[in-house]
């Protein structure tokens, strides 16, 4: 990650890097202390991966929330095969350890 880091968003490259998360589609790492790395870690999320990248930055303007809109897109290098994002980090629980209090509002 380091490397795709440097060659495509050389400004970023030298913050600090963490693993949040690793799921079924996507690696998650907390970039310095404002932004997350998200890549995926197979074919099928990767086109999830470019759908979020054209998508998100439109909705997010109309949405009275604040989502992970990519903030900078990777492309496929350095042995990567797919494209990866670069979005804000929002504060907060993820789901799978925090559940809603009342699921039926959600």
């Amino acid at each position: 990650m380091r490397r795709l880091l440097a060659a495509q968003h050389p400004d970023l490259a030298a913050l600090p890097l963490t693993v949040l998360a690793h799921g079924w589609d996507n690696l998650v790492c907390r970039l310095g202390t404002s932004y997350l790395v998200r890549l995926p870690r197979r074919a099928a999320a990767a086109g999830l991966v470019r759908n979020e990248q054209r998508w998100l930055p439109s909705l997010a303007a109309r949405l009275p929330l604040p989502v992970p809109a990519p903030v900078r897109k990777g492309a496929p290098g350095c042995g990567y095969p797919w494209a990866w994002s670069i979005v804000p980090y929002l504060p907060g629980e993820t789901a799978a350890r925090t559940p809603p209090a009342d699921p039926g509002a959600a």
